[in-house]
């Protein structure tokens, strides 16, 4: 939920879904530590720019590649 939470947040746009059974080989849970961004990088992103440029640009390429 926090994936569909932060698109919604980033791009301003609802997305569908839905919650389903767990898969074979589904992992019960995983995590990140961000600490290394911190070290290296002296801060932490404040917005999860993949999920923005992943929408930029499937927006501006509706149709994929051509």
């Amino acid at each position: 939920m926090e994936m569909v939470n932060s698109f919604t947040w980033v791009t301003g746009v609802g997305i569908a879904y839905r919650c389903g059974e767990c898969r074979p080989g589904d992992l019960a849970s995983f995590w990140a530590d961000a600490t290394k961004a911190l070290n290296e990088f002296g801060g932490i992103a404040e917005k999860p720019l993949m999920m923005a440029d992943t929408w930029r640009w499937q927006s501006m390429n509706a149709d994929g590649y051509c």
